[in-house]
């Protein structure tokens, strides 16, 4: 699947728009898959604590490549509405449908409310230096300033991802220092497993009941190829972008916002939804949050940094409508998570919410 979009550029052509889009989309789908099952596998010799930063690091490679690309022609628009698109899609799509699904096969289900709240503190702060800018740039008009307001917060955002990965990953001062308690008592291994799962939104194979250990030197070359894949694809993608919306009438804020983050949140989608309909709710939970998290406070303020070197610089200053749905799924995230329990009638509200959302950024012209 994933030399279909270069083959069909080759052998007739690049003026072939609307055929290398829907391939090159398609393909980078079991592509991202691949990314995430292989750094899954390679936790089994590098441990769960480089693990989850493997999987944090390449887990979101189809957003950043594509966000690359993206920057490298121009289309700023497109960037920005992947950022708060993916955020919306983790939180209301992927969370919602997990709910859903699992609660129509196992009636009500029951997950830990004291993680769930810290995932939304950490996604109200997240989305926080993403709402914060805009109406700061209302009362600039200086593109410059403007600009150095999206550093700054983009450093402060990868400041607090790496203080978070620190707390939940590396468990750095994060127990209760108390003299009734060993000091030298080492944590269960399920519990450093479960918040690495929650902080990267990764599933671990041994959870699943994955027993046979693979090959180091196999997973690590189908991440290369997998990687490579992405890299190709994404690049034929977003070099399409232009010729399609105009095919088609789409906005180039359509494709942003629904199309590529269902592409690139592919893999965390079928993970969360296959959790839950093994009963492991608060694990789609995790991996919903830890998607949206990685999206807000790693992907977006690096993305920032990295246009700095391309002709048109990104800020972090977004349209009014994406900030409103934005804020919304973040604050039914936190709803969602109040009391520890769920039902598949919440996830049905959180997937129609979505649908809503995506109707009106169909008909919104870009």
């Amino acid at each position: 699947m994933a030399v279909i979009a270069p083959i069909i550029e080759v052998i007739w052509g690049p003026q072939q728009e609307m055929a290398i889009f829907i391939f090159s989309a398609i393909s980078l789908i079991p592509l991202a898959a691949l990314i995430g099952r292989a750094t899954e596998d390679l936790e089994y010799y590098v441990g769960p604590i480089a693990g989850g930063l493997l999987n944090a690091t390449f887990g979101n490679a189809p957003e950043i490549i594509i966000g690359i690309f993206a920057l490298q022609q121009g289309l700023i628009t497109v960037v920005k509405a992947s950022i708060t698109g993916s955020i919306i899609s983790n939180a209301l799509l992927v969370l919602g449908s997990s709910l859903a699904l699992g609660g129509w096969r196992w009636g009500k289900q029951y997950f830990n409310a004291r993680d769930a709240g810290q995932y939304s503190a950490m996604m109200v702060l997240a989305v926080a230096g993403l709402l914060i800018p805009t109406p700061g740039s209302l009362a600039l008009k200086d593109p410059g300033r403007i600009q150095a307001i999206s550093i700054a917060i983009s450093i402060i955002l990868l400041l607090v991802y790496a203080m978070y990965l620190a707390t939940h990953v590396f468990h750095i001062r994060s127990e209760r220092r108390s003299p009734k308690r060993l000091r030298n008592a080492p944590e269960p291994e399920s519990a450093e497993n479960d918040e690495v799962e929650a902080v990267t939104g990764g599933v671990s194979p041994q959870k699943l009941g994955q027993q046979k250990s693979p090959n180091p030197w196999l997973t690590a070359l189908i991440l290369l190829v997998a990687t490579v894949g992405t890299a190709v694809n994404s690049e034929l993608l977003v070099g399409t972008i232009r010729p399609v919306t105009i095919q088609l009438g789409w906005s180039q804020v359509f494709i942003g916002l629904v199309i590529i983050p269902i592409i690139g949140n592919a893999a965390e989608h079928s993970s969360a939804v296959y959790v839950a309909l093994r009963d492991h709710i608060d694990l789609s939970m995790a991996i919903a949050a830890g998607s949206s998290i990685q999206v807000a406070t790693f992907v977006a303020p690096l993305l920032v940094l990295l246009s700095l070197f391309f002709a048109t610089p990104l800020s972090l200053v977004f349209q009014p409508l994406e900030l409103v749905v934005l804020g919304l799924a973040t604050i039914l995230f936190a709803v969602v998570s109040l009391d520890g329990e769920s039902s598949w009638l919440a996830g049905v509200q959180l997937v129609a919410i979505y649908i809503m959302a995506c109707v009106v950024f169909f008909f919104v012209p870009g």
